[in-house]
């Protein structure tokens, strides 16, 4: 028993002689910065043949439609530092689409523009990436709705979209949120 006593005493003795303690710089945390990110659909559409051609044959030649969005109604956007928008969009007809994808305030003036998309024809799962830093386009901040118009392009040959051909026009959209904090 006293052979264990003395071996644990000697034990915390030469523990605390040999340790090592460093002054320690609590300011550090004040470099800390977290980056969270936040992922979220924006747009998703299915356009059928039946949608881009009317029951008598004429094609509709553009679509436009407005989608309120509240990703910028939240008081964490001051710490919003960049947002990439993804796009991805099949085009299973022989045709040629633009898209333009523009962010509105609430008077609908546009806060920001995405370069205007062309899709050619017969693509599947075609990828655009758009990176907006908050620092150049903080406008964006405003926005509380997105529209979007999709223009057919007319053919080269004069014919126009078969509305017995089952296809669907697919465009999904995403934004990745990027935050600072500190």
């Amino acid at each position: 028993m006293k052979y264990r006593i003395v071996s644990i005493i000697f034990f915390i003795v030469a523990f605390g002689l040999s340790s090592c303690v460093e002054d320690l710089d609590f300011d550090q945390a004040d470099d800390i910065e977290l980056t969270p990110t936040y992922i979220g659909s924006l747009i998703y559409s299915n356009l059928p043949q039946t949608s881009l051609v009317s029951p008598t044959g004429v094609e509709i030649g553009r679509i436009t439609d407005v989608t309120r969005v509240e990703i910028f109604e939240n008081s964490v956007t001051d710490r919003l530092k960049k947002v990439d928008i993804d796009f991805e969009i099949t085009n299973p007809f022989n045709r040629r689409f633009t898209i333009d994808f523009r962010f509105l305030n609430q008077a609908n003036d546009e806060t920001y523009r995405i370069p205007q998309i062309a899709v050619g024809p017969n693509v599947s799962k075609y990828k655009v990436k758009e990176e907006i830093i908050l620092s150049e386009n903080n406008n964006i901040l405003n926005s509380t709705k997105i529209e979007v118009t999709l223009e057919l392009l007319p053919s080269t040959d004069g014919s126009i979209i078969d509305i017995n051909d089952d296809k669907t026009f697919i465009l999904k959209s995403a934004g990745t949120f990027y935050f600072g904090i500190n």
